[in-house]
């Protein structure tokens, strides 16, 4: 990797020789310095100059600033990009199981095959351009869409942001890339009567406790699936979220909740409450009726002899039970929205309703219901018109005017 050079230079009035070269001179031209980095995957140069400066002297010592600026304690190498990645996704240690997964198979399918041969010293933002480009069509043969972009994206920002703090690059060329905007699927909830309709026409469904605590508590299906009877207090009439099962490449593997405020205390209905004792009562059954075969796994919600529940089980039986008693298909997430756009119609503070459902931030909560909060603003603006309304004092009949002139003086009256 060069340093870099400093050149003078020369104006339109600076003489020239009969080649056209500049001969020699006393010139009076300002310096500049240029900075080289390396070549890209053509082959071409990588540099950035600066100009502007009256002496040589300047030139340099702004060169030398910029150097240091530019390798920052750097250490160089030739490691590309198919050496550092598989590096950089072993030590994410603190990656949940499905996260590590996800950034595994987004490396393995896209990154690699388009950005490992590249250096990482020389990556640049258009190597990047080049790759979502050579990607528009993604392994299925259909268009890539903008969400599995930006998630491609935020891999590699990531890995890069590491090895800028593990002083392998300078800066992170990826916080230069503008990708197309994200369509986000706004949830489909159901109303009221749609869950009234649901859970009626589904009383008899072993499952339905199931779909009754998520419509009721906002949880997710990892984190139902895996409730266990020492999670719940029904005498407290309350719920400990504490852990969560996912399927990862087809195994189910259990860990802590999504996000760090996942693990909360929910409060919950004495309806509910009825609902998780009577399921309680149908599981003694189950287990005397299996007996010794009975598998003691100490969850809520298990397969008839006792074994765990896939998580994918739970969808599947939900999209038949929807389809069977007649009601909008939704997704078994839907059930989570469901309860936040139920709890917020009821008037429940958005930040209660955060707490509930374990987001992160309150923006989260937010953002995914503003269609709420919106509907919610236009109750509110009416509510607050009818109070003013009703407020106006009246005004006496017989202090009206009379005459042909009424309505002009109603008028001033009234905006008065």
């Amino acid at each position: 990797m060069k340093h870099g050079s400093v050149v003078q230079r020369h104006t339109r009035e600076c003489p020239r020789n009969d080649d056209d070269s500049f001969a020699l001179h006393r010139c009076r031209g300002s310096w500049r310095y240029i900075l080289e980095y390396g070549r890209d995957s053509s082959g071409r140069r990588l540099q950035t100059s600066q100009g502007g400066y009256p002496t040589k002297a300047a030139a340099q010592t702004a060169l030398h600033e910029a150097v240091r600026t530019f390798m920052a304690d750097v250490t160089v190498n030739k490691m590309t990009l198919g050496e550092y990645l598989p590096l950089w996704l072993a030590a994410k240690r603190a990656l949940k199981p499905t996260t590590a997964s996800l950034y595994a198979d987004l490396t393995k399918n896209y990154l690699l095959p388009h950005l490992g041969s590249v250096r990482l010293l020389e990556l640049r933002a258009h190597h990047l351009d080049r790759m979502y480009q050579a990607i528009a069509i993604g392994k299925s043969g259909r268009p890539l869409s903008a969400s599995t972009t930006r998630r491609i994206h935020g891999v590699l920002r990531s890995a890069l942001n590491t090895a800028v703090k593990r002083r392998l690059i300078p800066y992170n060329p990826a916080d230069h890339i503008e990708l197309a905007p994200e369509n986000h699927r706004r949830p489909k909830p159901w109303t009221v009567e749609q869950c009234r309709h649901f859970l009626a026409e589904t009383a008899h469904d072993r499952l339905n406790s199931l779909f009754h605590l998520m419509i009721v508590t906002g949880m997710r299906r990892g984190e139902t699936v895996e409730l266990r009877w020492e999670d719940i207090d029904l005498d407290g009439e309350c719920l400990f979220v504490i852990q969560q099962i996912t399927d990862v490449n087809g195994k189910s593997v259990v860990s802590t909740p999504k996000t760090k405020r996942g693990q909360r205390l929910v409060p919950i209905d004495r309806d509910t409450i009825a609902v998780l004792r009577r399921h309680r009562e149908a599981q003694d059954l189950e287990r005397s009726a299996w007996g010794p075969a009975w598998n003691e796994a100490g969850l809520l919600f298990t397969r008839e002899d006792g074994h765990p529940l896939r998580p994918e089980y739970a969808t599947k039986h939900f999209r038949a039970l929807t389809a069977e008693v007649d009601l909008p298909p939704i997704r078994l997430h839907d059930l989570r929205h469901t309860n936040a756009s139920l709890a917020l119609a009821a008037g429940v503070d958005l930040k209660v309703v955060s707490e509930r459902l374990g987001h992160s931030q309150l923006a989260i909560t937010a953002d995914l219901y503003t269609h709420v909060n919106r509907q919610l603003g236009r109750t509110a603006a009416e509510q607050i018109a009818t109070a003013l309304r009703d407020s106006r004092p009246a005004v006496p009949t017989a202090s009206l005017p009379q005459g042909p002139n009424l309505g002009s003086s109603l008028d001033r009256v009234d905006g008065g």
